[in-house]
């Protein structure tokens, strides 16, 4: 498809299809307990995920398959916690405090992969927390 040649394009939708999905998320948490809302939701993306993806699907890396069998079982318990907060909580806090994330693989990715983490990269993470702060407060 054109569109995953488009990094640009592909994170606009992102964000238009998370926005729309945190508002949906939050309207199925009052009605359901966070894990019948994980199974649902986990169960209908991962059909999304096939229905898209079986034609293309490559298992040439064995270490590779690991790890994302690993960031998979880190995302269903992540998804439990989040549904659960998000049952307790309103949806315009818990969502920013959710995207406190980013500082945690930035750190990690500076540490562990050896990724750059200029001053540009710092002043961007004060300003997110700062943004976090102002939107749940």
């Amino acid at each position: 498809m054109e569109i995953f040649n488009n990094w640009r394009l592909l994170i606009f939708c992102y964000l238009i299809i998370v926005g729309v999905w945190g508002v949906l998320v939050k309207l199925a948490s009052a009605r359901l307990n966070p894990f019948t809302l994980a199974f649902v939701a986990g169960t209908t993306a991962w059909f999304t995920v096939l229905l898209f993806s079986f034609n293309k699907l490559s298992w040439q890396s064995g270490a590779g398959i690991l790890i994302a069998a690993l960031s998979g079982i880190l995302g269903g318990i992540s998804i439990l916690m989040f549904y659960g907060a998000l049952k307790l909580a309103a949806a315009n806090v818990v969502i920013p405090l959710s995207t406190l994330y980013i500082f945690v693989t930035v750190v990690l990715s500076y540490f562990f992969l050896g990724e750059t983490l200029t001053l540009k990269h710092l002043l961007g993470i004060i300003l997110g927390f700062v943004a976090v702060f102002l939107l749940t407060s």
